[in-house]
């Protein structure tokens, strides 16, 4: 069966997982988990060097059919997608494609949607006149909240980064495509009116709404949309915290809808980014070696050095510690990790 390929796109902690499984619940929808096992394959061109952020202004390069195959061998998404590369097919894009094939036939439904936090604009790269994106978005205070305890948080300045790359990213994209190939949800109004916004995500899509969409709460440990946590970032942040993300997100704040706090705005001196970058570091080196002992330091200077040949084994070692620790999505055996940690 032909998959056309549709992506929703937004920050991580805003909600991506929630939304995921409601996509996933639909009987004639499936989604996966994640998709940057091939948008991380693909690299721009070194002649086109330009202003996006990624370090390209819209030209990538895609590696070899040998290449991609060795590049997933230390992929953990990809490690637990069920995927394998065929050899017979001739290009990277062609491989991209049947991943989408892959799921639909081993979901038995007709349409596939898949996540990413970011790299969505190289999705271009595959299919220019024919992908499509639900961009998630959430207000930037809740989601660096939530990201703080994180490995890659440490801070709500910190964690705000990622609510801004993808934003950003977001940006270029909604210039790049028709309007009649994206939509937005508002996390905000996917948790107060849930029926409403599934339904307009339905329509895109190409299918009809069905309450089966929140049957999720009974085969996951999500539970189903609770109107009051739209807005408890309100009461849970401090108000250092918020105004260290208000600081960090400037004005893109506003231009995505979202009221400034009454706080006073406060701009941070280099020693205040020196110890923030510190702790992170910190932060980083300390879960390496609490979750993977030896293996997580090793794993992070054999790739720092690029040493491949010692990096693989150690990489797929932490891949295997990181699935055991992860709270499943799913109940079923065989269904998709999400990335959350485990409720305590």
């Amino acid at each position: 069966m032909k998959a056309h390929p549709i992506f929703f796109v937004g920050a991580e902690r805003s909600g991506t997982t929630l939304f995921r499984l409601m996509i996933d619940s639909h009987p004639e929808v499936t989604c996966l988990e994640g998709f940057a096992f091939v948008a991380d394959a693909i690299e721009p061109s070194p002649d086109t060097m330009g202003p996006s952020e990624d370090g390209g202004n819209g030209q990538w390069s895609m590696p070899s059919v040998d290449q991609y195959r060795q590049f997933v061998k230390t992929d953990t998404i990809f490690s637990t997608s069920g995927f394998s590369v065929d050899p017979s097919l001739g290009s990277f894009a062609e491989i991209s494609q049947s991943f989408l094939e892959q799921r639909l036939e081993a979901s038995g439904k007709s349409h596939v949607v898949a996540k990413l936090h970011e790299g969505f604009e190289r999705m271009l790269a595959i299919w220019p006149d024919e992908v499509r994106f639900i961009h998630l978005l959430r207000d930037p205070r809740p989601a660096a909240l939530s990201g703080v305890p994180m490995e890659w948080g440490g801070n709500a300045y910190v964690a705000a980064a990622k609510w801004i790359k993808t934003e950003q990213e977001w940006d270029r994209v909604s210039h790049m495509v028709s309007p009649d190939r994206c939509m937005e949800v508002r996390f905000e109004d996917l948790v107060t009116g849930h029926e409403e916004v599934l339904a307009k995500v339905c329509a895109f899509i190409g299918v009809g709404y069905t309450d089966q969409m929140l049957e999720y709460a009974a085969e996951t440990d999500y539970e189903l949309p609770d109107p009051s946590r739209a807005y408890a970032w309100k009461s849970e942040m401090s108000d250092r915290q918020v105004q260290l993300v208000e600081a960090r997100v400037g004005d893109l704040l506003v231009d995505r809808g979202f009221q400034p706090s009454e706080l006073a705005k406060i701009s941070l001196a280099p020693r205040d980014l020196q110890k923030i970058s510190a702790q992170v570091r910190l932060k980083k080196w300390r879960h390496k070696l609490l979750a993977h002992g030896l293996v997580g330091i090793g794993e992070l200077v054999t790739r720092k050095l690029r040493l491949s040949f010692l990096h693989t084994p150690l990489k797929q070692k932490m891949n295997s510690h990181e699935r055991a620790a992860r709270k499943r999505s799913w109940r079923e055996p065989g269904r998709e990790y999400s990335l959350a940690p485990h409720k305590r």
